[in-house]
């Protein structure tokens, strides 16, 4: 295991290197990582079709600009994108996370 990307599990305190595992729910899909000790999963992301959409936007779009400054209208559609996306991962991450909860899980 290389130390220097090992993570100490919360639940356990073991160190383990995180590997991302991916799971879908209906469109909804969510990308996290387990303890290799004691199985607590972390949640990374969780995303629908519509965000993965938004997100795929705003990367194209930040990669204009690194290429080549994008115009001041284009830069104020990435600021709102990003903050649109931020948003919209807190409420599925939210609602997931409640969901899950009511699971007993």
């Amino acid at each position: 295991m290389d130390e220097n990307k090992a993570v100490h599990c919360d639940a356990c305190g073991c160190a383990f290197e995180p590997k991302a595992l991916t799971e879908k729910d209906g469109d909804v899909e969510y990308t996290f990582f387990r303890c290799d000790f004691c199985g607590k999963a972390y949640i990374v992301s969780v995303t629908d079709e519509e965000l993965r959409k938004s997100i795929g936007e705003y990367v194209r779009l930040a990669e204009q600009n690194r290429a080549e400054r994008l115009p001041e209208r284009r830069q104020r559609r990435m600021q709102k994108l990003k903050a649109h996306n931020v948003q919209k991962e807190r409420e599925l991450r939210s609602r997931y996370l409640r969901e899950d909860a009511d699971d007993g899980e």
